[in-house]
C-alpha cells in the first residue's frame, strides 16, 4: 500500500497525506499525488520536498522516506522526528541500502 507524508508529517505530528477521493478510485496510478521530477541546477535538498512517500516506518519516529513531490533520486531517513541521514543522486538507492543494513533498519524491497 502506498502512503505519503508532508514534512510536517514527518518531523512534527504523525498525521498523512490524505485525499477523500482515492476511495473513488482502483489502481495508484489512478489517485497517486503528482510527482513532477525535480528540475533545478543544484542538487535537491530537504526543503525542497513537499510530499513524501512512506518507504517503512517504525515506533519511535523512525522512518525512511523517498522524495515524491518534487520527484529525485532523494531519500531520508528519521529518528525521533530529525533527520538522521540523508542520500541523493545516481547511486542513492544502493548507499541507502547499505546504511540501513549497517544499521539493521528493515527495508521492503519491491
Amino acid at each position: 500500500m502506498y502512503r505519503w507524508k508532508t514534512t510536517k508529517n514527518i518531523l512534527v505530528d504523525t498525521d498523512e497525506y490524505f485525499d477523500n477521493n482515492w476511495s473513488n478510485f482502483n489502481h495508484i496510478s489512478q489517485y497517486a499525488p503528482p510527482n513532477p521530477k525535480w528540475n533545478s541546477n543544484r542538487p535537491i535538498r530537504f526543503e525542497d520536498v513537499d510530499l513524501w512517500e512512506v518507504i517503512s516506518e517504525a515506533s519511535g519516529g523512525l522512518g525512511v522516506y523517498a522524495a515524491w513531490c518534487p520527484y529525485d533520486e532523494f531519500y531520508i531517513v528519521t529518528n525521533a522526528k530529525s533527520i538522521v541521514a540523508e542520500f541523493s543522486g545516481i547511486d542513492a538507492n544502493k548507499r541507502l541500502e547499505q546504511y540501513l543494513i549497517k544499521n539493521k533498519i528493515h527495508y521492503p524491497r519491491s
